[in-house]
């Protein structure tokens, strides 16, 4: 069955201050993860990226890993993928910025200048069964299939950027039903009400239409879809409104939906990860009071949720979940610090459950740049990046 990875996020010692340092041999592990410091090319022409940006999601590929994200190029961000060894213990821009492109100076928004990037172009992305990559993006769909881009639905899924400048991508994640059917989470609405609004595809990625859902009548405003997973033919929608989960759930591959609500939640509550392992369904969110913190929901049937484990969390944000051979879910999450002198340290966490037990905890370290991304190899390993280091844990038994 096809597998989705979502644009946003996904450990011991330090993380490295030089953006261009040679890979060193392998820390100490936490929880089995051994890191290699500096082993993550730098995405950018200078020395700043903001959170979030850079490498942002990890998809198997081959022996080891395609990273896929952006690079400032000192003008505008472009897209930029990363490709590691049999070993996976580091990940190399590819294509590479070339002829000094990474010097390139501080220019306006929008502009010609600087490298213009290369590689697979997604905010969502499904891994099919023979490799291939499905990507949503702001133009639409398209696949990948060994290096070759094959041209899907064309459509705008895009917005104006942040302060007026350019544009921004609406696309908020993708999955695909056992039977075929592609659902696009693109922030949409209905006119009439403020019900959110899918677009689906029966014909391999071809065409694109329209799919409403329910409203939720004891929501405010518009409702909105933050994440989007499937399980065969059962697809679980949700999103957040006055401190509640709404939950859109559909048995049949998105022909009929039932809404319901989950509450209450912490105030300012983000869903951000939805995942279906072990026979249950677990979603995965952040809230910040004086610090951040992780929330867990859990479901057997994706009708009746309730709160999911906390022991063991502590302090520390998701950022990106995966599945590994065991069915453990395997979370990157970052907690923010101060320096001496009040600069800010992104600090890198890492946890192992089920979403019924304990968690696991292991702490990464702190520095100017914390794991974003992790995924599960082919051969059962699983990987951390981040836009500087990574982390490699051995497949488990």
């Amino acid at each position: 069955m096809p597998r989705g990875l979502v644009a946003v996020v996904a450990l011991a010692g330090l993380l490295a201050g030089c953006a261009h340092t040679s890979p060193a041999s392998g820390h100490k592990d936490v929880l089995g993860f051994v890191k290699h410091s500096g082993a993550v090319e730098w995405p950018a022409a200078d020395d700043y990226i903001p959170d979030g940006d850079g490498l942002r999601i990890l998809v198997p590929e081959g022996s080891c890993t395609r990273g896929i994200g952006t690079y400032r190029n000192g003008y505008r961000d472009v897209t930029a993928n990363w490709t590691g060894p049999d070993t996976c213990d580091s990940l190399k821009l590819n294509p590479s910025p070339a002829n000094g492109a990474r010097t390139t100076g501080d220019g306006p928004p929008d502009a010609v200048g600087g490298w213009r990037g290369g590689g697979v172009a997604a905010e969502a992305v499904v891994v099919g069964e023979d490799g291939s990559l499905l990507t949503a993006g702001d133009t639409g769909l398209a696949r990948y299939r060994k290096g070759n881009r094959e041209e899907l639905a064309r459509t705008d899924l895009s917005t104006t950027g942040l302060e007026g400048q350019g544009s921004r991508s609406l696309v908020r994640g993708m999955a695909v039903t056992g039977s075929g059917r592609i659902l696009v989470n693109a922030d949409l609405s209905t006119e009439a009400k403020p019900a959110p609004v899918l677009l689906a595809s029966d014909d391999h990625g071809k065409s694109l239409r329209r799919m409403p859902l329910p409203a939720f009548e004891g929501g405010a405003g518009r409702q909105t879809i933050s994440v989007i997973a499937t399980a065969g033919d059962e697809v679980v929608a949700m999103g957040v409104s006055r401190r509640q989960a709404v939950v859109w759930r559909s048995g049949n591959g998105g022909d009929t939906w039932t809404v319901s609500a989950v509450g209450e939640l912490p105030d300012n509550t983000m869903i951000t990860r939805l995942v279906r392992s072990g026979g249950r369904w677990v979603a995965l969110g952040g809230y910040r009071t004086t610090k951040d913190y992780t929330y867990v929901l859990s479901s057997v049937n994706g009708h009746v949720w309730q709160p999911g484990p906390a022991d063991g969390l502590g302090v520390g944000r998701v950022q990106d979940v995966t599945v590994d051979s065991t069915g453990d879910l395997v979370m990157v999450g970052l907690s923010y610090g101060s320096r001496p002198g009040g600069e800010i340290n992104n600090c890198g966490v890492v946890w192992v459950g089920d979403g019924e037990r304990a968690w696991q905890r292991g702490d990464l370290g702190c520095g100017d740049a914390a794991p974003q991304a992790v995924t599960t190899l082919a051969d059962g390993r699983v990987l951390l990046a981040g836009n500087r280091d990574l982390w490699l844990r051995a497949g488990v038994q």
